[in-house]
């Protein structure tokens, strides 16, 4: 009898161990979540160093927001609109707003909508929130005639992998889904809307898609 309650004790345990090992064979066995979207940053704000590489299957993120907007007929990406932290600290959050208003440009110095002076209008526009987590305040910063802003870029198409199909002898290539994307710089000053205290200075390298 205790010979007997030891062999179902031995087959137990050894049930449970290939269970486990199956079960840690499954774990890793198991495919990585696509990576479809980067949201990369990486300068200076005021000096201060500021890196983002994320990389994931989702096109929104905590601290980078973007949008593309197309034409009518869907095939040609005409705007660009992106929001990003970036710093976030104990004291304060600093958060960019860019706008590009025609894609099919390559670079653009970008003035204040505000500024009128010498006929200077921008359609494309960039400012700066500057949240003081501790008071509560927030500060704004916007550009002036004397100052705008120089962003440079490139737009660009991204795709899942291709995928090639026989029907009737012929061999047919495709891709399935296919988004915009953009890779650029962009450098300059921006100033408090009260003028007080210093201006913020920006130099960032991005990559989005």
């Amino acid at each position: 009898m205790k010979v007997s309650r030891l062999g179902c004790a031995l087959v137990w345990v050894a049930i449970s161990c290939l269970s486990l090992t199956s079960c840690s064979d499954d774990d890793q066995d198991e495919p990585e979540e696509p990576v479809y979207h980067q949201s990369y940053v990486q300068g200076q704000v005021n000096g201060e160093e500021v890196f983002m590489n994320d990389l994931n299957a989702n096109i929104m993120i905590d601290k980078s927001m973007y949008d593309f907007t197309t034409n009518s007929q869907g095939n040609m990406t005409t705007e660009f609109d992106w929001q990003v932290k970036l710093l976030d600290s104990q004291d304060s959050i600093v958060t960019l707003y860019l706008h590009i208003d025609n894609l099919r440009k390559n670079n653009e110095l970008i003035y204040s909508l505000n500024d009128n002076k010498d006929g200077i209008v921008s359609s494309s526009t960039c400012y700066v929130e500057v949240k003081h987590l501790k008071d509560g305040k927030t500060d704004m910063y916007h550009l002036t005639g004397k100052s705008p802003v120089q962003v440079e870029w490139k737009s660009f198409k991204v795709s899942t992998d291709t995928k090639v199909k026989r029907q009737d002898n012929v061999v047919l290539t495709y891709r399935t889904v296919e988004w915009p994307g953009i890779e650029g710089s962009l450098d300059g000053m921006l100033f408090r809307d009260n003028y007080e205290g210093s201006p913020l200075t920006l130099k960032l390298q991005f990559k989005l898609y």
